[in-house]
């Protein structure tokens, strides 16, 4: 399939729409056009992307109504080994930089089993949550309970290829308290920061391919668990770290959306890229990031639909900057984020805008 300028706007847009309300767009911040719709926009940061001394500070004020620590925040890089007293440095920087330019900040992530302190890892029964776990969920929400409004409480605990009845990952987290903990991370996390909107984030929930429709099938299962248990949990954070591999059927897409409507949740995008290098082929650069634009919009289409969707946060602005680049040979050049290396605007920057002034939601964010 090939790709132009005209088919990219009806793939991001879902219709056609005037060149005058899209070359508005292309004047406007992001994050403004997401305000506009009823939504927020915002992307991960660095404590050196948001520093008076970065050198992408204009970027990310200039696009982002909302800012989210990339890493500083994990507990692994706020205690690199257990026991050890949590350095708040950097977390500390990025909410007076936040504060400074009066952007909301999500918080991610209060447990992730992929970052944690050293020693961590053997953490094995419950008396070991009680002293290890619970204090920090407790420590780090509470720190930040008035500069955070939304909180990516648990990452990633759905895992199907753990060959668990429930669909649930073998993290050391379950190991402690079984599939009970994500319950209890959330109760800890709305004691100590009861106004802070509460997120399950997970990867892997948009594709029609049948190893996602198990894990949207485990997700489907513990938020309703969650649910009728009346845990204080506000709303299913989906990554989207997107791949033009994989297929997209925009009906399996809307009906698990409409699942997550019906269980009273809200939904946000929380970490939006495109993978496209490892198939690139023979295209041209400039058919490459079309293709990516064309990706993110097939999804944002359908995700915009949804008036329980909250906002879109995007995993870095600048491929430049992209984590992706960092999984591989065949990544080196990736491009699936809203600028290239120079920081110019690329089609998936004009596909979020024109998909944020085509829509609207009276959800509140």
């Amino acid at each position: 399939m090939s790709f132009n300028r005209r088919s990219l706007l009806a793939a991001c847009a879902g219709l056609p729409f005037a060149t005058s309300a899209f070359a508005s767009a292309r004047q406007v911040g992001l994050g403004e056009l997401a305000a506009r719709s009823g939504r927020y926009f915002g992307s991960a940061v660095t404590r050196d992307d948001v520093s008076d001394a970065g050198p992408h500070i204009r970027l990310f004020d200039g696009e982002c109504s909302v800012w989210v620590p990339s890493w500083q925040m994990k507990w692994g890089a706020l205690v690199p080994t257990l026991g050890e007293t949590p350095d708040y440095r950097n977390c500390d920087t990025i909410v007076a930089s936040a504060a400074k330019r009066d952007k909301r900040l999500r918080g991610h992530a209060l447990i992730w089993h992929e970052h944690l302190p050293a020693g961590a890892e053997r953490l094995s029964t419950a008396a070991d949550w009680r002293r290890f776990v619970a204090p920090h969920i407790t420590a780090v929400a509470g720190r930040y309970r008035d500069a955070i409004f939304e909180w990516d409480v648990v990452n990633e605990a759905i895992e199907p290829y753990d060959d668990g009845a429930d669909l649930m990952r073998r993290s050391p987290f379950y190991a402690m308290l079984g599939p009970d903990y994500v319950a209890e991370a959330f109760r800890l996390a709305a004691e100590a920061a009861p106004s802070a909107r509460l997120y399950l984030n997970d990867d892997h929930l948009y594709y029609a391919e049948d190893w996602q429709e198990r894990r949207r099938t485990g997700m489907l299962r513990l938020l309703d668990r969650l649910v009728k248990a009346k845990v204080p949990i506000h709303g299913l954070g989906m990554q989207c770290h997107l791949d033009t591999r994989l297929r997209f059927d925009e009906r399996i897409f809307r009906r698990f959306l409409g699942q997550i409507e019906d269980l009273g949740l809200t939904l946000s995008i929380t970490e939006l890229d495109v993978t496209e290098a490892p198939n690139a082929g023979d295209r041209s650069m400039a058919q490459r990031r079309l293709r990516a634009a064309a990706e993110a919009g097939k999804v944002l289409s359908v995700a915009l639909d949804s008036p329980a969707l909250a906002g879109v946060v995007t995993w870095g602005l600048s491929d430049d900057d992209s984590w992706l680049r960092n999984r591989g040979a065949d990544m080196a050049d990736n491009q699936g984020l809203p600028y290239d290396d120079a920081y110019r605007p690329t089609p998936l920057r004009d596909a979020l805008a024109s998909r944020f002034a085509s829509t609207r939601t009276r959800h509140p964010t």
